[in-house]
């Protein structure tokens, strides 16, 4: 997902709206980093979820009287793209925001970049998943798309992400979200 000829980092928030069938509908961007932005876009463009289910009454009394069916939900599809560089500055522009997440849409507060690890020797891209509980903790964080050399990596950062949580219906409700690290091999320069 990282362009070769990027030569910074940023940020993508994406509060994507996931329909009944599972597939991704409307897209409101919260956070750009212009050089990365259409490839998340497009990338998220072709993702399938399971949908959210609501419990819902069919008829009065007893225990079949509740069925579980599928609704509409968001999600937030946050990515971070590691600059090749190790601790220096890199050029391009710092990441904007752009949008307000909805109410129902954990969104972050504080995020952390993962460490590039020093024995890997390539690119590559995490996809972790969330559990963001009702005080903005990540209370569970799985790894759904594996790249071995950096799933720690992307596991330690993700747990110290903080969120707004997500407010349901009025209520504080524990929610998903999905993290995208995206790791470039550090540029060095030998002298």
């Amino acid at each position: 997902m990282t362009p070769v000829q990027a030569v910074s980092g940023g940020e993508v928030f994406v509060q994507a709206l996931v329909a009944s069938d599972g597939r991704i509908g409307d897209m409101t961007v919260l956070r750009t980093s212009p050089t990365f932005t259409p490839l998340v876009l497009d990338a998220v463009r072709g993702w399938r979820f399971q949908p959210a289910k609501q419990r819902v009454t069919t008829a009065a009394g007893g225990p079949s009287a509740f069925v579980s069916e599928a609704v509409e939900s968001k999600v937030l599809v946050a990515c971070v793209f590691r600059p090749p560089t190790l601790n220096t500055p890199t050029a391009g522009e710092p990441p904007k925001d752009v949008g307000t997440a909805a109410d129902d849409v954990a969104f972050p507060l504080t995020t952390v970049t993962p460490m590039y690890p020093p024995l890997a020797l390539v690119d590559d891209t995490v996809l972790v998943q969330v559990t963001v509980g009702v005080n903005g903790n990540v209370v569970a964080a799985t790894i759904e798309r594996s790249a071995p050399a950096f799933d720690e990596s992307a596991l330690t950062a993700a747990r110290k992400w903080t969120f707004r949580p997500a407010r349901i219906h009025g209520r504080l409700e524990e929610t998903f979200a999905y993290l995208v690290f995206a790791f470039r091999q550090p540029v060095t320069s030998r002298r």
